[in-house]
């Protein structure tokens, strides 16, 4: 064999082995998703979400830094503390904040960074119970997956489920080595993810299977149990003790919870779309849920059980969740991202029962499908660049200590980009003599409507006007 066949022979080695390796993916899909990083939210998607997220880093930035009192700008009739999730993702942006001052993306760094090592981790939990083909395939899955367009979001959905999947290494960490700094990790990460995201506490039902098991200590066994319950305890507190007094105090909340007679009355009527969550919108590919489904033909024909056993324990909670958010579920498509980790287990086991080919045709089918779908939302819309000039214009003709009615939309976009704190209103509203009223009795003297989503001007003293806007007095009428 020549040197220059033995270089070769061994560079093919090379590429193989970076090709098969999960850093590698990690790295590089990190290395895509810096594309367009420093973008405002104004991308096609969710952008009234993560304009609100924002709106809560920017507040404890600029007004009061105590997470205790989550503050929006679109507060209408109070000072915008609102009843929502913990905002432990928000204060990471905050910290950044405090060295080299606000601006809009830090959000979007902050999830790529979390989202990029959960992947890892995730990887490290399977190959704890799993094959090294079953536990690549499930974290290559999950990366390409709802996670890669939403991990550079500005929302804590992605990043809670982050924390979680971190947190559950160290538990079964500890159940394996008993080592108390794992349980330690274990407590603190599955805390912030709870605190970030409520729902996302439903992966917890795992530890049915380690708990009925005789293959672990029964004393780490009860430790884990105490230190899960003491994560539910804080989640407990904030949503449900401190959440209900901010919410009654201020009576502004972020989410409208269902009890168990509304929700499912809400809930039914579109399970088709609830469905799609699955089908589609968790892996963004028809192909990857195809794929999904033979892990059940997988499970039973090669009695690999445990990516059966996953579904059956943590899918019931899950649904009680689904059901408990009324239509929400259905109509938000980021809803489903806490169980995809869990579907992707399966798909993942499944490839690992088809050759090598057969496995990687399959990847770079759902890669096309999945990127096809999600790649529009790295680049933000020409038709919006507008909005980023109006906090100068609305500078230029209000005085910045004076709050403003701001009518176009009550999505909290317009007010965060406007920089004001204010209310926002539809176009009806400001056509309804009894509600700007309302508004009037509350404070409000300056409205600033939006033209392009106006077809009807209400009645009131115009006094200036630019290109996108058109500036009033309110008056009582």
């Amino acid at each position: 064999m020549t040197r220059f066949t033995i270089r070769k022979f061994y560079s093919e080695i090379d590429l193989i082995k970076t090709f098969s390796s999960i850093k590698f993916w990690i790295i590089l899909f990190f290395a895509i998703r810096l594309i367009g990083i420093t973008n405002p939210p104004l991308e096609n998607g969710h952008n009234w979400r993560q304009c609100l997220t924002n709106m809560i880093t920017r507040n404890l930035y600029e007004t009061d830094n105590n997470p205790l009192y989550p503050r929006v700008d679109n507060g209408g009739k109070h000072n915008g503390i609102i009843a929502s999730e913990f905002p432990v993702y928000n204060y990471f942006s905050f910290l950044i904040s405090e060295v080299f001052g606000y601006h809009h993306w830090y959000g979007r760094l902050v999830s790529l960074i979390f989202s990029s090592l959960a992947i890892w981790y995730f990887y490290k939990l399977l190959l704890m119970y799993f094959n090294q083909s079953t536990a690549f395939y499930s974290a290559f899955l999950l990366m390409i997956s709802i996670w890669f367009g939403f991990s550079r979001k500005i929302m804590p959905d992605v990043f809670s489920m982050s924390f979680m999947l971190i947190s559950l290494y160290y538990a079964f960490l500890f159940l394996k080595t008993g080592i108390w700094k794992h349980i330690l990790i274990y407590s603190i990460t599955a805390s912030i993810g709870v605190l970030a995201k409520m729902p996302v506490i439903y992966i917890l039902s795992i530890f049915a299977l380690p708990l009925l098991s005789k293959n672990y200590n029964l004393g780490y066994k009860f430790t884990l149990t105490v230190a899960s319950i003491f994560v539910f305890a804080v989640m407990y507190w904030w949503y449900f003790v401190w959440g209900e007094y901010l919410l009654k105090t201020w009576e502004y909340q972020l989410f409208f919870p269902k009890n168990y007679k509304e929700g499912p009355k809400e809930f039914f009527p579109f399970i088709g779309m609830a469905f799609e969550k699955f089908y589609y919108s968790a892996f963004c590919s028809f192909t990857a849920f195809g794929v999904f489904l033979t892990s059940f033909f997988y499970s039973f024909t090669q009695k690999q059980y445990l990516p059966l056993k996953i579904i059956v324990t943590t899918f019931p909670l899950f649904f009680i969740f689904m059901v408990k958010t009324g239509s929400v579920f259905a109509h938000h498509n980021y809803y489903i991202i806490p169980f995809v980790p869990v579907m992707a287990i399966c798909a993942g086991s499944a490839l690992s029962n088809f050759s090598k080919n057969i496995s990687l045709l399959f990847l770079i089918l759902i890669a096309a499908e999945s990127f096809g779908s999600q790649f529009n939302d790295f680049f933000i819309k020409k038709s919006e660049k507008f909005i980023l000039g109006f906090e100068q214009e609305i500078n230029k003709t209000i005085p910045a200590n004076e709050k403003i009615a701001l009518a176009g939309s009550d999505s909290p976009q317009y007010l965060y980009f406007a920089h004001r704190k204010g209310w926002g209103l539809t176009p009806a509203q400001t056509l309804d003599t009894a509600y700007m009223n309302f508004v009037f009795e509350k404070g409000y003297r300056y409205m600033v409507l939006v033209k392009r989503n106006f077809d009807k001007l209400p009645n009131y003293t115009k006094f200036n006007e630019t290109n996108h806007l058109i500036f009033y007095k309110i008056k009582k009428l």
